[in-house]
């Protein structure tokens, strides 16, 4: 029998890498109370936009891009050394070690606005429509992964240590999001939206289930390998078998041979809604919520279900001379193991994934006439778990072309990110750009020159054109009040 080797998992990780590129799903907090700012009604459907009608143009119209780290920044992982090393970048593994958490996640996100427009309709109704690609992904790590470099014996205390590698995948969605929405005042400040979208599936990598446990006995020495791993993918690839039914190989070679068919013209198919509420509870506070990417997707094309799950127990061998020998003779004997519990076998059945559901629940208080302050919390909900941030703006608005924000937000496991955001125009045209976490410390990498965060988890960026008109010069912070509404003052237009 062949026997299936471990690198099939990093194809799947190469897999991974070609849908995502090098992107992650992040906030879009600082944005969230830019009421200026149309793309603000992708954030919160509920939103009133104050012109009349706004239009995205193809690519320059949205481009967001995101990385966010919960388990270490640049700097801890690399920096400069000390003496006659002080000119090089070293990888420092105890400090990684240290900063990881048990359960550590890497997401990435990028999109692009296609077609977008929206308008007011009879006064009572603001309707919008957006078509836009969609790639995100989140990666999950343990933290024993950087322990494997000290093997599992502890050599300072002469006793056994376990490694649990289990929450070790990978998992990232591609697609195609055609969406429609509405928002209207259904009593006096109260306005409520949804928005309905349609999927298209282009690609898709999930691991379902990660279990991988490496436990060790001293006396006898023994090494028991437990691995139950569950993985989904719809990708073109040729799998072969072996004479047992086990998968022997995976090549991705022809992956982009038939991009038409593959990815656009195939049978992946989900829907999607995203709902959200404005209340403005007097002249000074203004409450919003909103729940996004409610949804699914059918995988129906190019479907792979990978299952393998076994147990192997190594006996008769002083682990403690492989410690001594170097962390190499450890992990060839964990990537042996491996190939030995894990014999895949694969089935081509459709499956159904979920989107990435986001709360978002805030409120913004007028300070001055011209300055408002605001709180926002977003929970994302992934690897079937919440995970928190929390944002506090000031929002300046000294002319109505000029829109400006200041940001602080505690996210992915750090207290230090300043986000900023600035929007200038009106009268036909609007550039934006926003950011939750702005680096203010960089450092150039002496061989190649490039520039690095010195110890950022998060960077992210928004940014774009907008085509206006029939704005409402009187709602400086654009506060999404429809004409006549509760405090929304006069009408006037810049111009119809």
């Amino acid at each position: 029998m062949v026997v299936p080797r471990i690198p099939y998992n990093l194809i799947i990780l190469v897999i991974l890498g070609i849908l995502t590129g090098s992107t992650v799903r992040a906030q879009n907090n600082s944005l969230y109370f830019m009421n200026s700012v149309p793309q603000v009604i992708h954030l919160n459907p509920a939103l009133f936009y104050n012109c009349k009608t706004y239009i995205e143009l193809p690519i320059v119209s949205s481009v967001r891009f995101s990385y966010a780290n919960t388990g270490f920044g640049y700097h801890d992982a690399i920096h400069y050394g000390s003496g006659t090393n002080a000119d090089s970048l070293l990888i420092d593994m105890d400090n990684l070690e240290k900063k990881l958490k048990n359960r550590n996640y890497i997401r990435n996100d990028v999109s692009f606005n296609i077609l977008g427009a929206g308008f007011n309709f009879k006064e009572d109704y603001y309707v919008h429509f957006n078509i836009s690609t969609v790639t995100e992904n989140w990666n999950g790590f343990p933290g024993d992964l950087v322990a494997l470099k000290d093997g599992n014996w502890d050599v300072q205390n002469n006793v056994p240590r376990d490694i649990n590698l289990s929450g070790l995948g990978v998992n990232g969605t591609s697609y195609l999001q055609i969406a429609a929405g509405v928002s209207t005042e259904i009593m006096s400040g109260l306005y409520v939206g949804a928005t309905l979208k349609y999927l298209k599936g282009a690609a898709n990598i999930r691991t379902q289930k990660a279990d991988l446990v490496l436990e060790t006995e001293s006396d006898p020495i023994r090494v028991t390998a437990q691995a139950d791993y569950r993985i989904k993918a719809s990708f073109p690839m040729d799998v072969s078998y072996d004479d047992q039914g086990f998968v022997n190989s995976i090549n991705i070679g022809n992956a982009f041979s038939n991009p038409l068919g593959d990815y656009i013209l195939n049978k992946n198919h989900g829907a999607g809604i995203d709902l959200g509420v404005i209340y403005e509870y007097d002249d000074k506070i203004t409450l919003a919520a909103s729940l996004l990417d409610l949804g699914f997707i059918r995988w129906g094309s190019n479907m792979k279900q990978f299952e393998g799950k076994g147990t192997l127990e190594f006996e008769g061998f002083d682990l403690r001379d492989i410690s001594s020998g170097g962390s190499t003779d450890f992990l060839q004997i964990l990537i042996d193991t491996i190939r030995q519990v894990l014999q895949f076998s694969s089935s081509e059945n459709p499956y159904y994934t979920g989107l990435m559901p986001k709360l978002y629940a805030g409120a913004t208080y007028q300070l001055l006439t011209d300055v408002k302050v605001s709180a926002l919390t977003r929970t994302d909900f992934f690897d079937r778990r919440p995970h928190l941030s929390i944002t506090l703006s000031g929002m300046y608005s000294p002319l109505p072309f000029l829109h400006g924000t200041l940001s602080y937000s505690i996210m992915n496991n750090r207290f230090d990110h300043i986000g900023a955001g600035l929007a200038m125009g009106g009268k036909g045209g609007q550039f934006y750009i926003v950011a939750d976490h702005i680096p203010v410390r960089w450092v150039r990498e002496t061989g190649s020159g490039l520039l690095w965060p010195y110890n950022a988890r998060t960077v992210n960026i928004r940014l774009g054109v907008n085509i206006l008109f029939g704005c409402d010069d009187t709602e400086r912070g654009g506060a999404g009040r429809r004409p006549g509404s509760r405090s929304s003052g006069k009408y006037c237009p810049a111009y119809d």
